[in-house]
């Protein structure tokens, strides 16, 4: 044997194996093609088969990432979803600015036309695919309802109905965009988002009060 051959073989079990970068390339580019195909086709309709495709991977590697279609429709909106984590870990000078921020942070990560695909298809196919209900509501406590919960703590807020309460200001903050979204008229614009979040926050500011008189207004 000589040493030609021995360098060789000894070079043979790193072979072939993506580094770090390339290895995220490759699983946000299936993530790329996952939200294109469903924003396109709906939840049912998506084909696992043309999402590797366009991913320009095989439906194995796919699988070695998310075992079936619901587990990567989750990975899309985690993903999507976690970009407005990050406000809730910037603290603002008061709670008002922060809920305005976080609010706003919450309507862009959906103000492009393929979130706004993607959010219709949620309205539409959780009524038959319990998969999609349990990934909406998954979604909708861990990346919504649950820094806002977040956020009233940090301000010193501390009270067993604080979920109830973020829930509120969910719904409210997200009101306008979805009549825009069902009823039409287009998306938001950014002068629309932050009135219609400051508006939101002043009356849901005003109705849970201060934290030292919170008691006394639920």
């Amino acid at each position: 044997m000589n040493a030609q051959t021995v360098t060789r073989r000894a070079a043979r079990p790193g072979a072939g194996r993506p580094s770090a970068e390339e290895a995220e390339r490759k699983k946000n580019a299936l993530i790329d093609a996952a939200v294109a195909e469903f924003a396109d086709h709906g939840f049912n309709g998506a084909s696992l088969r043309v999402i590797a495709e366009k991913a320009g991977i095989s439906t194995r590697t796919l699988f070695n990432h998310y075992p079936d279609k619901a587990a990567l429709f989750a990975g899309c909106i985690d993903r999507r979803s976690k970009q407005i984590a990050q406000v809730v870990a910037i603290r603002r000078p008061s709670l008002a600015e922060t809920l305005v921020d976080y609010g706003i942070a919450m309507q862009d990560s959906l103000s492009g036309d393929v979130s706004r695909q993607i959010a219709m298809l949620i309205y539409r196919e959780s009524a038959v695919f319990e998969d999609v209900r349990k990934i909406a509501r998954s979604q909708f406590e861990t990346y919504q309802v649950g820094p806002v919960v977040q956020i009233l703590r940090d301000f010193g807020y501390e009270d067993e109905n604080l979920r109830d309460m973020a829930i509120q200001f969910v719904a409210m903050a997200f009101g306008k965009w979805q009549r825009r979204l069902l009823f039409g008229g287009g998306p938001l614009s950014n002068n629309e988002v932050r009135t219609h979040m400051q508006t939101v926050t002043r009356i849901f500011l005003s109705g849970i009060g201060t934290r030292k008189n919170l008691q006394n207004t639920l």
